[in-house]
């Protein structure tokens, strides 16, 4: 896992800076205080510049690099234009993540290039969507304790986004380990959850597990806590959560680099 480190990071942080920002749809300005806006979009840079460091290291065509820092200096100077604003509007920080999510099929070319590129674009920008769905609702959930009155239909929108999210993965990975086939070292050919059974498969199942499973039920247990208005406690099943679907990311990762699994 360690030989593919700067290649996962790189996927995770631009991936994460690039979709997270949609999310604000969920809370707009008028709902929230201006400081989540900041806040968020800050985050956004400091995350991003990371993750554009690291594509920096591993990259050698320059056009690919050209458009990774447009849209890292696109969300920089939107965010300085944002910081004390009380004018924001949700449709040019979109504009700017799609133009991120444009930019990130540049990069499954240079890191991926031997993958079936739309595969590989769509599994990258869904993973990235759920790890910065939850990290977007634990953000949110931390903000009841500073905002007086906050809807709670905010949040509640937040954990429908990562449920539809998980249900949307969790149905890919199923055909998809279903019907794709590995061949062994005899040459015999199987689907991908016979792979799971093998040695060097086994963190694949832990992955779709923890990637997968343990957050949807996570959610159940998030939902009725919402419903009970303990906004708290629902944040720090959302800290639990945060950790499940890290890990799963960071391993689905890995089996997209070294086998060129679409998970």
């Amino acid at each position: 896992m360690f030989n593919y480190f700067t290649e996962i990071i790189a996927l995770i942080f631009l991936g994460f800076a690039i979709v997270y920002p949609c999310f604000l749809w969920i809370t707009p300005l008028k709902k929230i205080d201006q400081g989540f806006y900041r806040f968020n979009l800050g985050m956004c840079c400091v995350i991003g510049a990371i993750g554009a460091t690291a594509f920096h290291f591993l990259n050698s065509d320059i056009v690919s690099e050209s458009y990774v820092w447009i849209w890292f200096i696109s969300l920089m100077i939107i965010t300085a234009l944002y910081w004390n604003s009380k004018n924001i509007n949700n449709i040019i920080i979109t504009a700017i993540a799609m133009f991120g999510m444009v930019t990130m099929i540049r990069i499954t070319f240079v890191l991926a290039p031997e993958l079936h590129q739309n595969g590989v674009w769509f599994t990258l920008l869904l993973g990235s969507a759920i790890t910065g769905g939850v990290f977007f609702a634990m953000i949110l959930g931390h903000w009841y304790l500073n905002v007086i009155a906050l809807p709670i239909r905010l949040l509640k929108k937040s954990i429908i986004a990562i449920w539809g999210l998980l249900i949307a993965r969790t149905i890919w990975d199923i055909v998809y380990l279903s019907t794709d086939k590995y061949v062994d070292g005899y040459g015999i050919t199987h689907n991908i959850w016979a792979f799971m059974a093998r040695f060097d498969g086994f963190l694949l199942g832990v992955a779709f597990f923890m990637g997968n499973l343990v957050p949807i039920v996570l959610n159940i247990f998030i939902w009725r806590t919402l419903k009970l208005q303990a906004t708290q406690s629902a944040t720090g099943l959302l800290y639990v959560s945060v950790v499940a679907i890290l890990f799963g990311d960071l391993l689905f990762k890995y089996y997209l680099l070294q086998f060129g699994f679409l998970v």
